[in-house]
């Protein structure tokens, strides 16, 4: 027994060694420690220039610890490998992210870069799914959203965004040179992601009551023209405004659905209402999502006497906390179909485009509307998922519409035929008219006598004009030179889309 008992006892410390060695090497690392580890790694790669490894630990890194260091490897990266544009990109990211505390000599080295730069380049601003990973091109650039717009080479891009469900990748997208955009990527089916881009950002302020003083409206304007300036976008002028009211009263400008009209007509991306509640000392604001078609976002916010310094600060933190919060609101995407194509697609009343039609919407519910001359009006609700498609096909029934569409921005006539059609066609049409004079002329020559000089009465001729078969030539080509140039000064020009990239 003793010999049995010397036996067990050394088994049993190599176990419990083993078991505390076991529970050790099962405790979690740090992802502090593990992110510098990865970020080590990388200098020793760019250090060795060795890009292909660099790349995959810095997907790595962004995937799973995301650092502003990072970002600043990533453009060290792309300088190394003479990507210019991409370089200065993640360098100025860094800055956002880093803000005050970055390094002096960054900064230095990011003026320098911009001076350097000579490629042309396009800015947009990206939105989509926050805590999504983007990729361009491949290649891996940050976690949504960016405090700032991208700044990427005008030429063509594939935009992938990585979220907890899976990959997401658009079509190319081209940008043109000094192009200012927002595109906003949102998850679709089998792996796509439907990128609406977005020239044009204008938004519609309407401040409220009307009786506000003057000071504190300029306050509030100032305000939030500094965070459109931020965000690339701009205010609608007051004089483009009056212009779309017409002889509507401002006061319509009170009624939320005028708004929404008004902001159609001028295509604007968002209509923000600010209302000053002096007697509760609060600020109140709203965001419509015009292309979004709903309501993405509403905030509130003491601002204590509401006058001076006070309305500023609490300003200025309003409208930044409605502008994420909107960005942020959960989209879906509606595709529509008919058969026949063709029809009018209206959403909640408005007309936003035609058959075969597919846009990203605020998820809720909302109204559609189809409508084609000569079949009855189809309407329907939709209800509309975040991250989800939604996929109607709608055979039309023949019948009489109950419903007027209006000339509008959105339904914009043909425009003139150019002049040169106008000159090609009438020159053909002239040239048609003579060819047609000759081949009658032809005709009427056919047959006829044509000796020098006339052959005695009664004595047949030495020699007859056959021009028969000439003249009925000449007829078909001027028939056919008036023929077209009609059709090329009548065929009616091609109708712009409302809705470009459609």
């Amino acid at each position: 027994m003793r010999q049995l008992n010397v036996g067990i006892g050394p088994l049993l410390c190599v176990s419990v060694s083993l078991g505390v060695s076991s529970m050790a090497s099962a405790q979690p690392v740090d992802p502090r420690s593990r992110a510098q580890d990865l970020l080590g790694q990388i200098d020793q790669a760019l250090a060795a220039r060795d890009g292909t490894r660099a790349d995959k630990l810095l997907e790595q890194a962004m995937t799973r610890a995301p650092q502003p260091e990072v970002s600043l490897r990533l453009g060290r990266l792309a300088e190394l490998e003479g990507r210019a544009v991409e370089a200065l990109d993640h360098h100025r990211r860094y800055l956002d992210l880093m803000g005050d505390a970055a390094d002096g000599q960054v900064r230095a080295q990011v003026d320098a870069m911009q001076q350097r730069l000579r490629e042309p380049v396009a800015e947009v601003e990206l939105l989509g799914p926050s805590g999504s990973v983007l990729y361009v091109d491949g290649r891996v650039v940050g976690v949504l959203p960016f405090s700032s717009p991208m700044l990427l080479s005008a030429k063509s891009h594939r935009f992938r965004i990585q979220t907890g469900k899976g990959r997401y990748e658009s079509d190319p997208l081209e940008l043109a040179p000094q192009m200012r955009a927002q595109l906003h990527l949102t998850p679709a089916a089998a792996g796509t992601a439907v990128a609406i881009l977005s020239l044009s950002s204008e938004w519609l302020l309407v401040i409220e009551p009307p009786e506000l003083s003057s000071a504190q409206r300029t306050q509030i304007e100032q305000s939030l023209t500094t965070l459109a300036k931020r965000e690339r976008a701009t205010l609608v002028p007051p004089q483009r405004l009056a212009r779309a009211l017409g002889p509507k009263l401002t006061s319509c400008l009170q009624d939320p659905l005028c708004q929404q009209r008004v902001a159609n007509e001028l295509g604007t991306r968002a209509v923000v209402r600010v209302r000053l509640d002096a007697a509760a000392g609060k600020l109140q604001a709203e965001w419509f999502d015009v292309d979004g078609g709903g309501l993405a976002a509403q905030k509130e916010r003491a601002c204590g006497p509401c006058q001076g310094e006070k309305l500023q600060q609490a300003m200025a933190a309003l409208s930044g906390e409605l502008l994420r919060e909107a960005q942020n609101h959960p989209r879906g995407i509606v595709e529509v179909g008919s058969q026949p194509a063709g029809a009018a697609v209206l959403i909640d009343g408005q007309q936003r485009g035609v058959t075969p039609y597919q846009r990203a919407l605020l998820s809720g519910t909302h109204d559609l509307t189809l409508v084609l001359s000569g079949y009855a009006d189809h309407r329907q609700p939709l209800d509309i998922q975040s991250g989800k498609t939604l996929t109607i096909d709608v055979p039309l029934t023949p019948g009489v519409s109950q419903t007027q569409l209006t000339e509008s921005p959105l339904t914009p006539g043909r425009p003139p035929r150019p002049l040169w059609r106008y000159l090609v066609g009438g020159g053909l049409m002239a040239s048609g008219l003579l060819v047609g004079g000759l081949g009658v002329s032809a005709l009427v020559q056919n047959g006829q006598c044509g000796d020098t000089s006339a052959p005695p009465e009664g004595a047949p001729c030495n020699f007859l004009y056959d021009t028969g078969k000439v003249g009925g030539g000449l007829l078909g080509v001027s028939a056919g030179l008036v023929v077209g140039g009609a059709l090329i000064m009548a065929w009616p020009t091609k109708a712009p889309s409302p809705y470009p990239g459609k």
